[in-house]
């Protein structure tokens, strides 16, 4: 999708939702509630358009989800996979939780933090395959630059 096709559907987006926040008659008629009401009324189409075009780029091809699990090198990822899993899990249960009860659940911060600890997880396994990647690289830096000196494997002792 093209940069502008994207700024004018946002700004269409936004004015339709203020349209409809307008429209909709509050019970007391105080403008900052119409504010508010038409600020969650675009955040909310703004949500839905954003996974709308997700799904579509996935659907024709564009976003390529045979990678989804995978690190560049084609190997499983297990942080990956932890924090698909936790994500899924825990939207899952609080989509049965509204429409069990019709309401919002607090979320706990115990959920908060699990979801933390597996992103950071993920984090840091995104460095440790960076840093390893940085030092395996055969330009002449990390290993390579001790065999370009002259100490190659025997070091100091085996000469």
């Amino acid at each position: 999708m093209k940069t502008i096709e994207f700024i004018i559907a946002v700004i269409v987006t936004v004015a339709l939702a203020f349209v409809i926040a307008l429209w909709v008659h509050s019970p007391d008629n105080d403008p900052t509630k119409k504010v508010q009401l038409a600020l969650a009324y675009a955040m909310l189409i703004l949500l839905f358009l954003f996974g709308f075009f997700i799904i579509a780029a996935i659907a024709s091809g564009r976003i390529p989800i045979d990678t989804l699990l995978s690190e560049p090198d084609g190997k499983a990822s297990m942080s990956r996979f932890q924090l698909l899993i936790f994500t899924f899990v825990i939207g899952i249960s609080f989509f049965y939780v509204v429409l069990c009860e019709c309401k919002l659940p607090d979320v706990p911060t115990q959920v908060v933090t699990l979801l933390g600890i597996s992103a950071s997880t993920y984090g840091v396994s995104k460095g440790i395959n960076a840093s390893t990647a940085d030092k395996n690289k055969p330009d002449g830096t990390a290993q390579g630059q001790g065999a370009a000196q002259g100490q190659g494997t025997q070091g100091p002792a085996g000469q």
